[in-house]
């Protein structure tokens, strides 16, 4: 979570609990067999041989990340006769139990790499999907990530294998006082392979994205002093992935913190802290018409956009202990949303469902949970297993990535909304604060 508000609330209510009794797991989703045989490999070279090895292992591995795929073993699947030999034999895939059957090569083709996948439902022995991919073999990793989108979209009406995280990853630099902490952030596939930094140097926090047009957009807060006493918090974003960052906000006596991109990428909301006071304040991308949403002595800070960029939720300290509120985007018709909690924190939205996600604290350390907005019935996502925080849903609303200390350090893992596959996707120094790119 965002460690601004987070100092404040402990100094201010202490450490009271309320236990609640909630449920364990959300809905169970009802999973289908599908039949992943190695692709045919028509092209032996030292390149093609790995990426076929690659690109077999990662889009079973997506299917399975899915949550809607039982991926048969291959030792089921050794039971069909040279599945890449003759015509299909649909009775013999379906004695084995597979629903769906992927089918795919991999050849040389004027010097690249061609792709071939070919998608059938077993018991119609109906051609779902019959496509051709043209790559290279040192992008088999992304080429498999591509074909399994392909997969989910055309099956479950979901996408999210060539997705990216960021994050903020700290690491220590030397300096003549000693090593230091330094927090740059940084961006990974969603299995947390390919981690490239955005920023370099200094500490940025509460990294924040979003989709317009062709440009993923970020915003950040830097620490711009980050070993004086006086710093101040600056508010940045990156109107493309490669470029320059743009100061949004700037001020010694009044610091900026946990920004959030409003889905159209036109606005940011963020908070700002003065004098002690924290409240939420939105502005246009290009510097203009800064808005304060809230006005109260308490913390108001952690702002979240609904999908359709109508409202907000955020996090409030008004009644005593941090409770999640909603709000509309122009800070009228201000609702509570959590009532039963000790403290919450880091709400967000489902972008597809009618959920959010949030964080509720249970001795001493945090456990995510998710809450039906319509129904208010509330799902435990994790449970007892170190401090799990700063929950960022999935572009296709089904699964989550969040920070854990469970291991000793924090470390980024992906888990489906229903509690299940839960995935470890980064093992080397601290990493938190993700934000999923939509």
């Amino acid at each position: 979570m965002k460690r601004i508000g987070l100092v404040l609330w402990i100094s201010a209510i202490g450490l009271s609990q309320t236990h609640v009794e909630v449920d364990l797991v959300g809905e169970r989703i009802e999973k289908s067999n599908i039949a992943v045989p190695d692709f045919a490999l028509l092209e032996r070279s030292g390149m093609y041989d790995e990426a076929w090895r690659t690109i077999n292992e990662v889009l079973r591995n997506d299917l399975i990340y899915s949550g809607f795929f039982n991926v048969l073993s291959e030792s089921r699947i050794r039971l069909i006769r040279s599945p890449h030999i003759g015509p299909i034999d649909f009775e013999e895939w379906g004695s084995i139990e597979a629903k769906h059957l992927v089918v795919g090569s991999i050849k040389n083709a004027e010097g690249r790499m061609n792709v071939e996948v070919r998608v059938f439902e077993v018991a119609t022995k109906q051609h779902i999907i019959a496509k051709a991919f043209f790559t290279k073999p040192e992008l088999a990793r992304k080429t498999a990530h591509v074909i399994a989108d392909e997969i989910m979209l055309h099956l479950r009406n979901i996408q999210f294998a060539s997705s990216k995280i960021i994050y903020t990853r700290e690491r220590s630099r030397t300096t003549p006082d000693g090593e230091r902490p330094i927090k740059e952030i940084y961006m990974m596939d969603y299995d947390g392979f390919h981690p490239i930094p955005l920023t370099e140097g200094g500490i940025a926090l509460s990294p924040s994205a979003t989709v317009s047009g062709n440009n993923t957009l970020i915003s950040y807060c830097v620490y711009e002093k980050a070993y004086t006493f006086n710093a101040s918090y600056g508010l940045y974003y990156k109107p493309s992935l490669t470029a320059r960052p743009v100061v949004l906000f700037t001020d010694q006596d009044r610091k900026a913190s946990t920004p959030a991109l409003s889905p159209d990428g036109r606005k940011v909301a963020f908070s700002i802290s003065d004098e002690g006071n924290v409240d939420i304040f939105v502005m246009n991308l290009d510097g203009s018409d800064l808005l304060r949403l809230t006005r109260h002595p308490g913390v108001d800070t952690n702002p979240a956009w609904a999908p359709g960029g109508n409202s907000l939720l955020f996090t409030s300290d008004r009644t005593g202990s941090p409770q999640i509120y909603q709000m509309d985007a122009d800070g009228l018709n201000l609702r509570r949303v959590t009532y039963d909690y000790d403290y919450c924190d880091s709400a967000v939205w489902n972008p597809h469902y009618d959920y959010i996600s949030f964080v509720s604290r249970f001795e001493n350390d945090f456990d995510i949970f998710i809450m039906d907005m319509k129904t208010q019935k509330t799902y435990r996502v994790t449970r007892f297993e170190g401090s799990n925080e700063d929950p960022s849903w999935g572009p296709d609303g089904e699964r989550l990535v969040f920070c854990s200390n469970r291991t000793g350090s924090w470390q980024l893992y992906m888990v489906n909304r229903t509690g299940e596959n839960l995935t470890q996707l980064t093992r080397s120094g601290n990493n938190r604060n993700p934000s999923w790119i939509p």
